[in-house]
């Protein structure tokens, strides 16, 4: 496997657990339904959730592949030109 795919696959898998984990913080602090209502949707619960769930995971996907892009090496030749000014 490759090294970029490697990073894709561990950040989302880890958006994933992360999303599931501040899914169930959110939704036992604020009723679903109420936040639809109050957003002016009929959604059910499970739309609500639904919905909140991949929103979770989209953001976490995204810090991480973020993390992942600024935190990556450069050539060695962009690192010369850098640092000899």
């Amino acid at each position: 496997m490759r090294k970029q795919q490697r990073n894709l696959a561990i950040v989302g898998w880890v958006a994933f657990l992360m999303a599931i984990a501040a899914e169930g913080m959110f939704f036992s602090l604020f009723n679903p339904e109420e936040l639809a209502m109050a957003a002016g949707h009929e959604w059910e619960a499970l739309a609500a959730y639904t919905v909140g769930f991949f929103c979770f995971w989209g953001s976490f996907a995204a810090c991480g592949l973020l993390a992942v892009r600024l935190t990556r090496a450069l050539p060695r030749e962009r690192l010369r030109h850098y640092v000899q000014g």
